[in-house]
Order: structure tokens, then C-alpha cells, then sequence
């Protein structure tokens, strides 16, 4: 009986130990069908011992027990039976989940339709009711006729002899059932191994094959071959083989989760304690506290007022969670002490959120993991680092790519195994150290440098490896274990993190710059233009330009001399600085002939071989030039390709100016024509850029000539800025709310008297 209590307890313990964990991986990742599938083998692996454990118990306790209490240790055998649709589950979704998952995952719960089907039969007719007489009631039947009560008493009998053997071969066979979804099961896990799987879940599928391949040895000896040799193990042996197989196939699912899921075991254990403990304080409450409460009010009021009691519950359950959440993080600060790597790594975090500089994190990185890993060899290596090495080395893009794709921690040697330089292990066996030192000194470039750290950390953002943690051999030797390698994993998420910030913040820092400098540019183009028009005798002038960016290319300038009045607008190709600085230049150069305004084809002759040479082909301007003769009312003017002007008559007729040469800076030399007209009272001459007529609509319709000639033939008899202001608000007004698309200049010169 002591033997057998020691087992009872062993067995317990096992089975609690399996499904806690189970448990607890479910509170990490919930929504995870192949967290799922696994914590359902841990969980049914883990209801098999406890339950035997119990049944035992039961045994040497009850002796002359109920026929429930007797035929415990049969009856929970069909329970933990639901572990083997459980493990052809997890084959279909891990370590990676088949193609035909999303045509068959509606219906899953056909895999478990057999056990379902024998679990019903087990607790409600096998050995609950007599096969041989189940049908018999059809032969007791009142019918009409001889012929007929024989017929059904014939089927009744054959229904029985079925029956019969349905009941004899279901509790015989069905353990073939589990052997063989066990044997699919191992199938899939194997056909994975075939698969793009990163070393650790290889190591991982190649743990859990072994496990649930010596589960179902060992089950076949309790089951499967006694019934073939015609024999029978004793009950005590069977429940003892049948608990080994669980625990094993169990066993080895936890271990993996333990070993290569990366889970913090003792911190999930001490919140597990934790939560536990929390729970039963509030149940303590409840009884001591709100039941005398409740009580009290009952005697009080003379009534049962279960709806106070109920709605007490309610106001727990709401609380019980927030509550948790709070003295989980105070529990957790007292459990984990300042000095401990855990905290560390997660201080290094809280100081990656702020970090501003590539290279003082990098120190800071090295620094940390060195001491708390105990290695004198850290290393970042950012992506643009190793990328920048393509053109001397073709296995950068290559390591990369394969770090992208794996996203984990990774040995050296799995890392040189991975790119195809040593042949994969068999097995666990590893190569040894002399033999690796060798392999790395034979690799090429980026691949050799690092495997010559023990282990490679990628920091993968948004499916990118943004950079590499390469780390050394550890001083007191051995190798990285998973808890360390699951810091790093999260070490590398906020490293990943930082790194994005800093890009964020170094392109946020860049675009201030570039404001700023094109704030100073604006500045300085602005400054260029004439601040006012000059004032002329019998002459009103007015201009303006607005960039669609901060600056622009448009151009307008004015000229004066004894009876002379030169005025322009030039339009630069292209937008922004380049064109600003072009613009300038022209000026500069336009600027320098104030001796020849009274030339106009001498003056866009000149400004168009000073492109010619100062800019490249695709670089070119468009200009109106004129010179007004105040004496004569006389305007003598040229055009090297702008758009055309508009003379606008005091009557309110228009006249179009018409004839345009080469635009500036594409052919040097080019003979450039003048052409003249008179001004008489009131008539005035208005020049634009093409950003007036090429404005579009909310509907994409154009500006267009003829409704800017319609539009201006309106404005007759108005002064020079009010016209200005006229078209400026009628652009507006056609292109809101889109806006201009480009810089608009508008220069207007008109005659008083």
C-alpha cells in the first residue's frame, strides 16, 4: 500500500506539473491555435496520472465503495484518450502550420468525433447495459400478426448479436484508433523536418518526434499487445504504462516549451503563486467580510435579499482583475531585485526608449550585456553596415536575408549550418570546437566575422532586420542558455524600436533643417524682388509672385533710367531650391546690363548665352522683357519662349503680344526679335506666368487663356494693383479648394494720362 501511495503521489504531481504549465502558456499567447493545440496534449497527458493517482487513492480507501468508486481507474482511462486527437492537431499547426490548415481549421472538431463517440459509449452503455439484450424490447412489441412478430423478433435478435460485437470490438480496437492518430501525428512532425525550419525548431520537432514516438511504445505494450498475444496485463501494469506514455509525450511537449519557447518558468510560477494567492484573499473576504454583511442586513430587514448578495459577487469579479493587474506589478518590483541580469536588460530598455545617438547606444549595449552575460565581446552591426559591404562581399544581402527570415537568436553554428557552409548535425551530435574554429576561417568575408561570435541576435522591426547583436564567448564558458536568449529576444524588440525612433527622429530632424534653410532661401528670394515698384510720371506699376513652394522660380523685376522704364518676368524650370538659385543668377546677370534696357534683343540675347554656359540643357527659362520709352508712350519688347502678355485697352478690348523666340539656355546665339506698341490713357499691359492659366479646378479643368482674356477685359479702367488683386482671388476662387499648382507671378503696368 506504501508503494502504491508514492506512485499515486507521483503521479499527481507529474500531472499537475504538465497541465500548469499547459496553463500558464495559454495566459501568454491565447489566440495562437498552435498554443492551443499543444496546451490541449498537456492538458489531457496531464488529466491521465491525476486521475489514476486518484483512483488509487480511492481503491485503498473505499473499499467497499459504490460501483463508481470501483471502476474509477477503468473510467478515467477514456478521458485523457482525447490527447491523441490532441497531438494530430498539433502536427497540422506546428512547428508550422500546413497550407491545408485554412481549408480544414472550420472543422477540427471532426478529429475529435471518435473519442467523443467512444467517451459516450464507455459512461453510458458499455458495462452499464447487456449488448446481448439491448433490442430486446422489440420482440415484446404487440403486433397484428404471426408473420410479422416473427420477423421483428428476428431482427431484434440480430441487432443484439451486433450490438454485441460493436461493444466486444469498440473496447478491444479503439486502442489501435489512438496508435494510429499517434502514427499520423508523428508523420506530420517528421514531414516538417523537410521544411524551411530554423535550427531551434528542427531541435524542437526532433524532441517532441522522440517523446511522442516512446509514448507510443510504450502505450502499444498496455494496450495493443496483450489483446495481439491474447493475453492480459495486470491492471496496476497497464495504469502504470499507460501514465509513462502520458507523461512522456507530455513531457516532452513541456520540455521543449521549457527548454526553446523562451519562457521565464520561475517568473510565470511565481505569478502563477501569486494569482493564486490573490484569489483565495478575495474568497476570504467574501466569506468573512461580505457574508456577514449580507447576513446582517437579512436580519435586519427580516427578508432574504439574495440580490444584495448577488450583486456583491458582481462588484468582486469587476474588481478582482484591476486589482490583480496592480499588486502584480508591485509584486513583481519586489520579486525581481535591482541587481538581477532581468532587471538590467529591462533598465537597458527603459534607456533605448530615449536614446538619441546611434553610437552612445551602441556603448551602452556593449556595456550592459558584458557584464550581465559575462562576455568582454558585444557588437551592433546596423543594416546599412553590413549592406554597404555588398560590393566587395555577395554574402551580405545573403546573411540579411536569412536573419529577416529567421528572426531569432542563433549559434554560431546553426548560423554557418543555415547558410549552407558545414553539413546540418544528425542527431545532437555536435561538431567540436576545433573542428568550428576551422570551418570559420575558411569563410568568406561578412560570414566569417560573424561566426566568429557564439552568438547572433537579429533585431528584425516590421519584418526588416534593421541591425545585428553579435556576442562572444562567455568568460566562464558554456553556452547561452534560453532564458538568456529570451532577454536578448526582447532586449533586440526595444533595440529595434530605438532604432526606428532615431530614423524617425533623424528624418524629423533633417526636414527642420531643410525648413529652416529654405525659410533663410525664401527670405533671401524675397529680398530679391523689388521690395516696390519705382513711381513713374503718368505710370502706375504693380507686381507680385507667390511660390507654390517655399521658394520658387518665377522672377519679375524692374528697371529705370532717364525717359526709360525696363520691366520683366521670367519663369526658371522647375521648382524649389535648384530653381530659386537659377533665379538668382538671372537676376545677377540682368542686373549687370542696366546700360542695354533700352535693348531688349540685346539684353535676352545676352541672359540667354549666360545660361547657355552656367547651366546644363535640361536647365532653361522662359522671359518677357520691356522697355517703356516714358517720353513717347512707346513699348519696345522681346520674348524668349514666356507666355504671352495681354495688352488691355480703356475701351475693354485686348491685344495679345504674340511673338515668342527660343527659350533661354538651349541654343547660344540664338537671334531674338523686338517688336513695339503704343499705350494710350488707361490701356495697360499685363504679364503672367503660366501657373495663372494652368490652374485646375476641383473637377481638373484649366484656367485657360481665354477665360484669363475674357476675365481681363472685364477689368478695364482699374489701377495696376486692383487688377493685380483681381486675378490673384479669381485664380483662388477657380482652383479651391486644390490651390495653385504652381508659382504664379503677376506684373502689371499701366498708363494714367
Amino acid at each position: 500500500m506504501a508503494t502504491s501511495s508514492v506512485f499515486a503521489s507521483f503521479y499527481f504531481v507529474l500531472g499537475a506539473a504538465i497541465i500548469f504549465l499547459a496553463v500558464l502558456i495559454l495566459r501568454f499567447s491565447p489566440r495562437s491555435i498552435s498554443t492551443w493545440a499543444t496546451a490541449l496534449v498537456m492538458i489531457f497527458a496531464g488529466i491521465g496520472p491525476i486521475l489514476g493517482a486518484i483512483g488509487v487513492i480511492i481503491e485503498q480507501n473505499l473499499p467497499e465503495g459504490t460501483y463508481l468508486f470501483r471502476d474509477f481507474v477503468e473510467s478515467f482511462d477514456y478521458t485523457w484518450e482525447f490527447f491523441f486527437p490532441s497531438l494530430l492537431l498539433a502536427g497540422i499547426v506546428y512547428p508550422q502550420r500546413y497550407a491545408a490548415w485554412k481549408y480544414i481549421r472550420r472543422f477540427a472538431f471532426i478529429l475529435f468525433l471518435p473519442h467523443i463517440f467512444h467517451l459516450l459509449m464507455v459512461l453510458f452503455l458499455v458495462d452499464r447495459v447487456n449488448p446481448s439484450r439491448l433490442f430486446d424490447f422489440l420482440g415484446g412489441l404487440p403486433l397484428p400478426s404471426s408473420v410479422l412478430a416473427s420477423s421483428v423478433g428476428g431482427l431484434s435478435r440480430s441487432l443484439n448479436v451486433f450490438s454485441e460485437l460493436l461493444f466486444k470490438a469498440h473496447g478491444q480496437l479503439f486502442s489501435l484508433v489512438n496508435v494510429m492518430y499517434a502514427v499520423l501525428a508523428m508523420s506530420l512532425f517528421g514531414l516538417a523536418l523537410r521544411r524551411d525550419l530554423t535550427p531551434r525548431q528542427r531541435r524542437q520537432t526532433h524532441i517532441v518526434l522522440a517523446g511522442i514516438g516512446i509514448a507510443v511504445i510504450t502505450y502499444s505494450l498496455a494496450r495493443v499487445v496483450p489483446y495481439f498475444m491474447g493475453s492480459q496485463l495486470d491492471k496496476n501494469v497497464a495504469a502504470a504504462l499507460i501514465n509513462a506514455s502520458l507523461i512522456i509525450g507530455g513531457g516532452s511537449v513541456g520540455y521543449v516549451i521549457m527548454k526553446y519557447q523562451l519562457i521565464d518558468v520561475r517568473l510565470i510560477a511565481r505569478k502563477g503563486l501569486f494569482y493564486a494567492s490573490t484569489a483565495a484573499i478575495f474568497a476570504a473576504v467574501y466569506l468573512v467580510v461580505i457574508k456577514q454583511f449580507t447576513r446582517v442586513i437579512t436580519d435586519y430587514a427580516g427578508v432574504e435579499l439574495e440580490f444584495i448578495e448577488t450583486l456583491l459577487i458582481i462588484l468582486f469579479i469587476l474588481a478582482f482583475q484591476p486589482v490583480l493587474e496592480r499588486l502584480e506589478e508591485w509584486a513583481e518590483r519586489a520579486l525581481l531585485r535591482e541587481e538581477s541580469p532581468r532587471v538590467k536588460l529591462m533598465n537597458l530598455s527603459d534607456e533605448l526608449l530615449s536614446a538619441v545617438d546611434v553610437g552612445s547606444m551602441k556603448e551602452r549595449i556593449a556595456g550592459v550585456l558584458g557584464n550581465v552575460l559575462s562576455t568582454a565581446e558585444v557588437e551592433t552591426m546596423l543594416r546599412d553596415e553590413v549592406l554597404a559591404l555588398r560590393s566587395e562581399d555577395i554574402y551580405a544581402e545573403r546573411v540579411v536575408s536569412m536573419l529577416e527570415q529567421h528572426g531569432e537568436p542563433v549559434g554560431k553554428l546553426d548560423f554557418i549550418e543555415t547558410l549552407g557552409f558545414m553539413r546540418p548535425r544528425r542527431g545532437w551530435l555536435r561538431p567540436g570546437r576545433k573542428l568550428v574554429r576551422e570551418a570559420v576561417g575558411t569563410l568568406p568575408g561578412i560570414v566569417r566575422r560573424m561566426a566568429a561570435y557564439e552568438l547572433i541576435v537579429p533585431v528584425v522591426h516590421d519584418g526588416r532586420c534593421a541591425a545585428v547583436l553579435l556576442l562572444g564567448e562567455r568568460r566562464e564558458g558554456g553556452r547561452y542558455s534560453q532564458q538568456q536568449q529570451a532577454l536578448l529576444s526582447m532586449l533586440a524588440g526595444q533595440v529595434a524600436a530605438a532604432l526606428s525612433r532615431m530614423e524617425l527622429l533623424e528624418q524629423i530632424v533633417e526636414k527642420k533643417v531643410m525648413e529652416e534653410e529654405l525659410n533663410i532661401a525664401r527670405s533671401i528670394q524675397i529680398n530679391l524682388l523689388p521690395s516696390a515698384p519705382p513711381q513713374i510720371d503718368n505710370y502706375e506699376a504693380s507686381a507680385l509672385s507667390v511660390s507654390s513652394k517655399q521658394v520658387g522660380g518665377d522672377y519679375y523685376d524692374f528697371l529705370k533710367s532717364n525717359g526709360h522704364f525696363g520691366f520683366t518676368v521670367a519663369d526658371v524650370s522647375g521648382k524649389g531650391v535648384p530653381a530659386s538659385l537659377l533665379m538668382a543668377s538671372l537676376q545677377a546677370s540682368l542686373r549687370a546690363m542696366a546700360d542695354r534696357m533700352t535693348d531688349p534683343v540685346a539684353v535676352i540675347g545676352r541672359l540667354n548665352d549666360v545660361m547657355c554656359d552656367i547651366t546644363s540643357p535640361d536647365k532653361f527659362a522662359t522671359m518677357f522683357y520691356g522697355c517703356l520709352d516714358l517720353k513717347r508712350n512707346e513699348v519696345v519688347y522681346s520674348n524668349a519662349g514666356h507666355f504671352f502678355p495681354v495688352v488691355v485697352r480703356a475701351t475693354g478690348g485686348f491685344e495679345v503680344l504674340d511673338y515668342s523666340g527660343l527659350i533661354l539656355g538651349v541654343s547660344p546665339g540664338f537671334p531674338y526679335e523686338s517688336h513695339r506698341l503704343k499705350l494710350g490713357r488707361g490701356d495697360m499691359i499685363v504679364v503672367t506666368t503660366d501657373g495663372v492659366t494652368e490652374a485646375e479646378s476641383a473637377a481638373g479643368d484649366l484656367f485657360g487663356e481665354e477665360r484669363l482674356h475674357a476675365f481681363l477685359s472685364g477689368l478695364a479702367g482699374r489701377d495696376a494693383a486692383q487688377v493685380r488683386d483681381a486675378i490673384v482671388e479669381e485664380v483662388e476662387r477657380f482652383a479651391y479648394p486644390r490651390g495653385a499648382n504652381d508659382d504664379l507671378t503677376i506684373l502689371v503696368v499701366r498708363r494714367l494720362m
